[in-house]
């Protein structure tokens, strides 16, 4: 069978990308006063996008739409500089892609 294209999903599929997500968000957080987490603590914050991604991540005292819009913001500005830091196929993906 012979296809025009493949669709594949990135983040936490074909890469390991937690590393970068945490340390990015650990960034900005320290950089407006609140305590980082551990990258284990992550897991359970990703998968809904980055607006669930801060507002898991901020204490619930913080979590008015106004700091998530802000601090989503500069998540995107400094994960976008970062995401390729700690960012590596998971082991076998490269060899299966090449197949």
């Amino acid at each position: 069978m012979r296809y025009k294209g493949v669709i594949f999903d990135l983040d936490g599929t074909l890469v390991n990308s937690l590393e970068d997500i945490a340390d990015s968000m650990n960034t900005v957080l320290k950089r407006y006063g609140f305590p980082p987490h551990d990258v284990d603590a992550y897991k359970a914050f990703v998968g809904r996008g980055m607006t669930q991604l801060v507002t898991r991540a901020l204490p619930e005292d913080a979590r008015d739409e106004a700091r998530i819009t802000l601090y989503r913001d500069a998540l995107l500005a400094q994960y976008g500089e970062n995401y390729l830091r700690k960012t590596r196929p998971y082991d076998g993906i490269v060899d299966l892609l090449t197949e």
